[in-house]
């Protein structure tokens, strides 16, 4: 795997650049003295149903009819 290690300063003006490098797989660490934090494309993430189950509710009246004024234009 590819790896770039760049200063916080250079972020600004590489930072598309370096968005690009991380969706391709490269690892993308940006230093700031001691700090190091790495830069990683959600998009390459999978989503798993029901990986984290009760994080998400429905509510109640999820399936109740909706007031048609609150919604229309006029």
């Amino acid at each position: 795997m590819n790896t770039v290690t760049i200063d916080v300063r250079e972020l600004p003006g590489r930072l598309s650049e370096l968005m690009l490098l991380a969706a391709e797989g490269a690892e993308v660490l940006v230093q700031d003295g001691g700090v190091t934090a790495k830069l990683v494309a959600l998009a390459e993430r999978k989503w798993i149903l029901g990986m984290h189950p009760g994080s998400m509710v429905m509510r109640e009246d999820f399936n109740d009819p909706m007031d048609e004024e609150k919604w229309m234009d006029g």
